[in-house]
């Protein structure tokens, strides 16, 4: 059984606990949970422990000013599936036109995209700001019968939102070998595991294929550093979607994108985190 750390970050509220996630989500953390408190928010962080052991400094370092660390506690591996429905994870509707829930809810009703999620101990549960810009923004904008890449996929939901709204085909990629499992489950859920091919890795794992569509929703440095590969595997026109980053990170992001003849054609904010939709011009 693998052996993880829980580490308890009091932070002085929601926004300075979006912050501290941010900036710990570019390190191999599996998952993320808030709770308030008299005294604040507490942020509990859990990565395995020979991870936390390599970066435990320049993780804490990273976090200065935004939180303090309160507690490292380990804690075995467990059934989070069992977990997920005790602890009553809900179901999320967006828009009254996709619901995102585990196996056990009713399903949707009427014309609703309905995405079943694998509860493991993985980043992306639909959740978060950025989870719900990203599918507004797909479900206004996947092209028919596009293929699709979803970088960093974590349980897969952005893959099976572009699906359900007309996609034909996607391969998604996580460095995270539980998040691959769980994106594999998951494609079974709901039924498109012969329309998905899951991968564990960077977009490297898919370097010279093209698509009508890439999503990442990363942070800030990862899509920066990788805004060239995402250019390189779109085709001319094709749509790109970003999210992960702060609302002062704008224009960093705007900047690498335009360097890679990408075009910013919408920007979405919700709380202070960012969804941004380009275009590739050429």
């Amino acid at each position: 059984m693998r052996e993880y750390i829980e580490l308890i970050i009091l932070t002085a509220d929601d926004e300075h606990s979006e912050i501290a996630t941010a900036f710990l989500s570019d390190f191999p953390f599996d998952s993320f949970d808030t709770h308030t408190t008299t005294k604040g928010v507490e942020l509990h962080a859990f990565i395995l422990s020979e991870e936390w052991r390599a970066c435990r400094d320049e993780a804490l370092r990273a976090i200065d000013g935004y939180g303090t660390a309160i507690e490292e506690r380990t804690v075995e591996d467990e059934n989070w599936n069992e977990q997920w429905e005790r602890e009553g994870f809900e179901p999320i509707d967006i828009d009254g036109r996709m619901r995102i829930r585990a196996p056990h809810h009713t399903p949707a009703k009427g014309s609703s995209i309905d995405i079943i999620v694998a509860p493991r101990m993985a980043f992306g549960s639909g959740h978060h700001y950025t989870s719900r810009m990203m599918c507004r923004a797909i479900m206004r904008l996947t092209p028919a019968n596009a293929t699709l890449l979803d970088v960093g996929c974590g349980t897969g939901i952005l893959t099976f939102a572009a699906l359900g709204c007309g996609a034909s085909s996607a391969d998604a990629v996580d460095i995270d070998p539980w998040s691959v499992e769980s994106a594999r489950e998951a494609a079974a859920l709901n039924g498109v595991e012969q329309r998905v091919r899951v991968l564990l890795g960077t977009i490297e794992a898919v370097e010279g294929r093209c698509y009508d569509m890439v999503v990442a929703n990363i942070n800030r440095n990862i899509i920066i550093a990788d805004m060239a590969r995402y250019a390189a595997a779109l085709h001319k026109g094709g749509v790109l979607l970003l999210s992960g980053f702060l609302e002062e990170d704008i224009e960093a992001v705007r900047s690498a994108a335009r360097q890679n003849d990408i075009a910013v054609e919408e920007v979405d904010s919700d709380n202070g985190w960012v969804c941004m939709a380009c275009r590739k011009q050429c």
